[in-house]
């Protein structure tokens, strides 16, 4: 019943730099870029506190990422900072990071004239334990 947003953050902006240690470490240090981001009386009504693994889970797929709690998002919202689950490299790959383009599907409807398609999905949040994640 929620909504998954993705955007961008200057720290990884282009996506180049995003296997750069220092970039990691800047980002760890501006709120949302350790997970995905719940609205805090969301989170309360699914029992779910700051921190915790998450599945987030569209109807072709699922990804997982720790819940970031946050009082500025809709309650029906989530939103993701960056999309690392496409990464190869191993340091952004061993990010542990939710991504949108794991459980977005692809559409020529929410595909605008450039080519570029709209970072938004409908989808289901819960609670999981460590070992559940892939």
């Amino acid at each position: 019943p929620l909504w998954l947003l993705a955007t961008k953050s200057m720290q990884y902006h282009t996506g180049g730099n995003v296997s750069i240690a220092l970039m990691r470490e800047v980002a760890q240090n501006v709120r949302g870029h350790t997970g995905v981001i719940i609205n805090a009386g969301t989170a309360k009504r699914l029992g779910i506190n700051e921190g915790d693994r998450v599945e987030i889970r569209s109807h072709i797929g699922a990804t997982y990422g720790d819940a970031v709690l946050a009082q500025g998002v809709r309650p029906d919202t989530l939103v993701i900072l960056g999309q690392f689950d496409h990464w190869a490299t191993p340091f952004a790959r061993d990010f542990g990071m939710p991504s949108l383009n794991t459980i977005a599907p692809m559409s020529l409807e929410l595909t605008d004239a450039t080519g570029s398609g709209s970072d938004i999905v409908r989808v289901a949040v819960r609670k999981v334990a460590a070992k559940e994640t892939v």
